[in-house]
């Protein structure tokens, strides 16, 4: 009995499905890393102010998820970012961190918790308000 077209695709899609999970997982595997790699190469530094701190419910632990917002001003707007890293403590909220930024893509963000900062306002002579960032000890 002769087999049809359709079977025989069906039966080579599922022995070689997973060659094509391996090149699919391969290619986002390898955006992800060029993505860091020209975070870490072509961003500037910003600051960035932890605003709201929620929860993520999920079957399994997942920490809790930091929003937090960076002074960068790109084409005239203020953006907004989010992760799930993990920061130790529990009032968060306030707390100030360097941001990494890349300035053609301000969508791609990192925001370094390894280091806390503290502002400071201060008035110039000409009564424009500035902010300074100090690391905190």
């Amino acid at each position: 009995m002769k087999q049809s077209k359709i079977s025989k695709t069906w039966n080579y899609y599922k022995k070689n499905s997973w060659k094509l999970g391996v090149l699919i997982l391969s290619i986002v595997l390898f955006y992800f890393v060029i993505q860091k790699i020209e975070l870490k190469r072509n961003s500037v530094e910003t600051y960035g102010k932890i605003y709201e701190k929620k929860r993520i419910v999920s079957g399994i632990r997942v920490g809790p998820l930091f929003k937090y917002k960076f002074w960068f001003m790109y084409n005239g707007k203020k953006h907004f970012g989010e992760t799930t890293k993990t920061l130790e403590g529990e009032n968060n909220i306030g707390k100030v961190f360097k941001v990494r930024v890349l300035m053609n893509k301000p969508e791609n963000y990192e925001i370094l918790f390894d280091q806390e900062y503290v502002e400071k306002y201060i008035i110039d002579k000409n009564g424009i308000k500035k902010t300074l960032y100090f690391e905190k000890n």
